[in-house]
């Protein structure tokens, strides 16, 4: 009888095991609140998490997000902590540790300024000689990047904390991704209080990155093979467009 018991609960652990539910695979991403993606509690919305979701809810697989700041994102991404972020620009340095999918939206980088405090601008040499900002490990070209040992930088951690210190006359100028940026400046009571310069400063492309070290690495193709079938349908253009008509108050 004794017998009979034990195999009984070996053949009750096996079975939870198999089980979908302990089989269960979850998916963990991150991304700062953009026109792409938006939190909703402890979840993240947005039309490219409702591709995500589509793509691995048909292999099982459940999105979780998490809540981390942009920089702490990428150092989790580069150890592997975290599995993917939806809305991220292309670096060469980044690729060391994620890979890219193909891109799904163009966005240009602006200079932006505090109402009223418009100044010319054509090239990054009209910087030189004001108080600027931007995000902290944001990407904004090669041209930048070598440029900017020029400029008086000061490089902070989100949004929230450009528009006050533009507002405040603590900065001349922030350069920043024009969509995310404009879509916060509403969320946050800034809309009429900013504009930006008409020349941009860079355009780059949005794309999805998983970790190196993510067991969803092999999952890359499914996503680049639904971009593929958006942009050739037109579904991706109905999207963006719709994605920055809002954001536009359109």
């Amino acid at each position: 009888m004794l017998v009979i018991s034990r195999l009984l609960i070996l053949v009750f652990l096996t079975l939870l095991i198999a089980s979908p539910v302990a089989a269960k695979k979850i998916l963990k991403i991150s991304a700062p609140p953009s026109i792409w993606v938006q939190e909703d509690g402890d979840k993240i919305t947005g039309p490219i998490v409702d591709i995500l979701s589509e793509i691995f809810t048909r292999v099982g697989v459940e999105i979780v997000a998490k809540k981390l700041p942009w920089a702490r994102a990428i150092e989790h991404m580069k150890s592997g902590h975290l599995d993917l972020m939806p809305v991220i620009f292309y670096t060469p340095e980044r690729e060391k540790s994620m890979a890219f999918s193909i891109p799904y939206v163009e966005v240009p980088t602006v200079v932006f300024v505090a109402k009223g405090k418009i100044f010319p601008f054509k090239q990054l040499e009209d910087l030189v000689g004001r108080r600027g900002l931007f995000i902290r490990n944001d990407s904004i070209s090669p041209e930048f990047h070598s440029f900017k040992s020029n400029l008086n930088l000061t490089q902070v951690s989100d949004y929230n904390t450009i528009l006050k210190m533009l507002n405040a006359g603590r900065a001349d100028y922030a350069v920043c991704a024009k969509y995310g940026f404009l879509i916060e400046a509403k969320r946050l009571g800034y809309e009429q209080k900013m504009e930006s310069l008409q020349v941009p400063v860079a355009s780059r492309s949005l794309h999805i990155a998983i970790s190196k070290k993510s067991p969803f690495l092999d999952y890359l193709p499914e996503i680049n093979s639904r971009f593929k079938a958006m942009h050739a349908d037109g579904t991706m253009k109905i999207m963006v467009d719709k994605v920055l008509n809002h954001a536009a108050g359109k």
